[in-house]
């Protein structure tokens, strides 16, 4: 997902673009079924405790990867504009 959205924010024309292009709004979408559902399913008691914490540690972890990611790419992107 990370090269995915760097080479469409890449392909941009302009320099500067607002920080809600950072994602598409089919990402967005997700973003916001994926925390409705993760809020109503930690609401309603379905799942116990002990699963909540072993997905939020996974999630936390694929979030951080990612965010590793994209910074990688923001130094490589310096970098080849100098």
């Amino acid at each position: 997902m990370s090269i995915k959205h760097t080479k469409r924010i890449k392909g941009y024309k302009e320099e500067f673009r607002p920080v809600w292009h950072f994602f598409d709004i089919k990402a967005y979408c997700i973003m916001a079924v994926m925390m409705g559902g993760g809020i109503w399913l930690r609401s309603s008691g379905l799942v116990p405790d002990v699963f909540i914490a072993v997905f939020y540690t996974g999630l936390g972890c694929a979030l951080t990867l990612a965010g590793i990611l994209f910074w990688v790419m923001y130094f490589r992107f310096c970098d080849e504009r100098e």
